[in-house]
């Protein structure tokens, strides 16, 4: 598995009242990030409280790449002052059971309608 795709998954834990901020620093830099080499799938989702980054990245290079990169540099530095402790990271190796549409983190193949867009419409 030491060759293969990585995901992480990181736990970011903003000030009181810093979360907007947080947000807006990695805002800015995402469409960076999702140009780097290997870079398949940078999402940010947010309990309310802490920011959840999850990251897929085709090798272990590219997410070496990624860590040792400006991107990277920028996002750490821009979040410095906004952030309570250490963020909590794991870097994991996916299972792919079930296949790899619904088995694994991943962009869908194919468009999936959303139920929720039809009822808000």
């Amino acid at each position: 598995m030491a060759d293969r795709t990585k995901i992480v998954v990181a736990r970011v834990y903003p000030k009181p009242g810093r979360l907007q901020g947080v947000i807006d620093v990695y805002a800015g830099i995402v469409p960076l990030v999702r140009q780097e080499p290997g870079c398949e799938l940078f999402a940010l989702h947010t309990d309310g409280e802490t920011v959840f980054v999850v990251e897929k990245w085709a090798n272990p290079a590219d997410l070496q790449g990624h860590a040792d990169g400006a991107a990277y540099a920028q996002i750490r530095a821009g979040i410095s002052d906004l952030v309570d402790h250490a963020h909590d990271v794991w870097i994991l190796d996916p299972l792919p059971l079930g296949g790899a549409v619904k088995g694994t983190i991943g962009a869908a193949p194919y468009a999936v309608p959303s139920r929720h867009a039809q009822d808000i419409a």
